[in-house]
This record gives structure tokens, sequence and C-alpha cells, in this order.
């Protein structure tokens, strides 16, 4: 799930709607949105609300937004995203008014581009419903079963990136996340968050959203040898962990599936990703399945918003692409957000009916 920002943001272009004269587009960080017109131009300091902002009322009303907004539980309004005469708007874009900011000591009289204004509207992050999990809670995390990054949306931090720097972009499968290791010589899975049991029979097991990887051969294989190695020897790495997706009977999209499947897309040792190029050479060596590769090559923003429509690669259906995760070749990191991957999901997606149909895991 990526984090909420309202941040102060400097407009970029203003353009014409292209069926609306009392509207125009702009452009925020990554995102698109509707305007009234002629009350904003290029370079204005604004405050940005993405969409699944959650806003108490007396800003929605502030804003004029409410009957647009989606109500929920302690008079708080969803901000969301919609099509306005045919131009997609995500999200709310808000003039400063001076009477926000300003403060008795003069040197917090302003607000300045980047700072991240959340609490003081109130503001906070959406969250789907819980999925109605298949597999029982195992008390806490040991140490080396590490959570996977929190993938943000690159909309957000659309330069993050630099363009021309090699990056692979992958199918975002829509399911749920699966964590699976070996851990100072034992076999551990787990959801986002939390361990879970082990069932007792392979046919539990099959059917456990956590534990199904196990019964691929490939992933069984791999992990039982290095939990081999872990008990031989204290100096081996104490702690590899697959951190994959399982589809199917899941979420809304289904891939065409009436049962579950896997694909990996990220292995840690010790604590440390593997560059992808090696994490392709792990899979194929173990025939662990991996996310389907989109593209490789020269980042740009608009090759991203490119490669995420379409249809998906990951099975012969016809099923829309959630959208892509894109990330360097080789691993880095960014002072700002830290391991560097970001997600793009398509417009076809967040303006079709499976959008709203999302759960979350825990």
């Amino acid at each position: 799930m990526s984090s909420l920002i309202i941040e102060v943001c400097t407009l970029g272009s203003v353009d014409p709607h292209s069926n609306a004269d009392r509207l125009e587009v702009t452009q925020v960080k990554g995102w698109q949105c509707a305007v009234p017109k002629g009350q904003m131009t290029q370079g204005d300091a604004v405050v940005y609300f993405p969409p699944d902002t959650l806003l108490p009322k007396k800003w929605t009303d502030n804003f004029g937004v409410t009957k647009y907004c989606q109500t929920q539980p302690n008079d708080m309004f969803r901000i969301r995203k919609a099509k306005l005469r045919g131009e997609p708007s995500f999200g709310l874009v808000v003039k400063i008014d001076p009477k926000w900011y300003i403060h008795s000591d003069p040197c917090e009289s302003w607000w300045c581009v980047g700072d991240d204004v959340a609490d003081f509207f109130g503001a906070e992050k959406y969250e789907p419903p819980v999925l109605g999990h298949a597999g029982d809670v195992s008390g806490r995390d040991p140490d080396g079963f590490h959570r996977f990054t929190e993938i943000e949306n690159m909309r957000n931090f659309p330069d993050l990136l630099e363009d021309g720097e090699e990056v692979v972009v992958t199918e975002k499968i829509h399911g749920t996340s699966s964590r699976l290791a070996a851990i100072n010589g034992e076999i551990i899975a787990g959801s986002k968050n939390l361990p879970r049991k082990r069932p007792e029979t392979e046919d539990e097991m099959k059917s456990n959203f956590y534990w199904l990887p196990y019964t691929s051969e490939g992933v069984k294989e791999y992990l039982e040898q290095h939990a081999e190695l872990q008990r031989e020897n204290s100096a081996y790495p104490q702690s590899i962990v697959l951190y994959g997706e399982v589809y199917g009977r899941v979420q809304s999209l289904r891939y065409g599936l009436t049962d579950l499947r896997y694909r990996c897309f990220a292995i840690a040792i010790n604590g440390k990703y593997v560059d992808y190029d090696n994490r392709m050479i792990i899979c194929k060596q173990w025939n662990i399945p991996m996310v389907p590769e989109v593209w490789r090559g020269p980042f740009s923003l608009e090759k991203i918003k490119e490669l995420s429509e379409g249809n998906t690669i990951a099975a012969d259906v016809e099923q829309i692409r959630e959208g892509v995760v894109t990330q360097p070749v080789v691993e880095r990191t960014n002072a700002r957000l830290g391991r560097v991957i970001l997600k793009y999901v398509s417009d076809t997606y967040l303006f079709g009916s499976d959008a709203d149909k999302d759960t979350t895991d825990i």
C-alpha cells in the first residue's frame, strides 16, 4: 500500500479541456486533474490531494466537493477519480489560501513546495476492505523474515527514476502478497505483515494463500536446500526470502483461473535484495515462476504509462493488465524513499469496476 502524501506542489501545464468550456486540464506530479477554467496557471503553488484521500467534511465543504466524494465512517469523505466530459481527473487540486498557514512566528509563515500538509487537513488514507484470507496467524515475524518494500505510486514520485536509466518493467499481478523463507534452517511462510501457520496436509497447503508456493517443486527444493545449508553452517546466509504474488481466486482479476497460482517478484538474502538479472538466473535454475517481464530499457514516464495499459501477459486470456512495476535493473536506494521500486496502475483498471472491488491483506 502506497503512502498518503498531501503535498504543496508546483502546478504543471494548464491546457484547454477537450470537451468542456468551463474546465481546464493540468498536470500535478504524475497525475492529470481537471480544474475550473481561469483559476490556476502553470507554476502556481497548490495543494494536491491524490485519489483515496479521506478528508473531514469541513474541508470538503470548504472546497465545494462534498457531493462528489464517497461518504466514509466518522464523517470523512473519500476523494475519488472521475472522468469529466471524457477527460480523466485524478484527485483534487486547490489553490492555497494564505489564511491556512499564517503563523505568529514569521519563520513559519510559509508553506514551501514539497511540504507534506496531511496533518494540517486531518487527511487519512483510504484502506480497502481486508481480504478474507486463507491461513492462520502464527505469532510474530522471526528475525530475518523481512517484510517487502512498500511500493509507492510512480504518479506521486515521477522524478525518482532518471530519464534514460535502465529499468525493468514487470506486470503488476492482482492477487495477494506471499513471503516464503528459509530462516535459520526452518521453512516459514507469511502474508505481507504476518507469519502463517503451516498446514498439516498438502491439500490444505494448496488452498492456503501463503503456503501455496511451497507446493511448487522448484520453490520447495530451493528453500529446503538453503535450510539444510543453514543448519550445517552458521556462516551461511541465515535469511533467504522469496517474495511473490498468489493470484487466481483471490481478487476481481482472476486470469481465467479457478484455483491459485504463484509468481515470484523478489528475492532477499540476509535482508539484501538480489539484482534483477541474478534473480532471473536463480528462478530459471530452480524453475521458480516469475512475474512476467513486460519491457526493459531506458526509463521515461510516458513509456511506463503506455506499458501500464493492455492485456495481461500472465495468462492466455482476455483480461486487462492492472498495471506495471518498475525498478532499476541494478538495485539502488534513494535518500527520500529508500529502495527504488514504483508501481503505475493503468487508467483502464482505475476507471473500471474492478478497482472498486479491491481488498487489502495484513
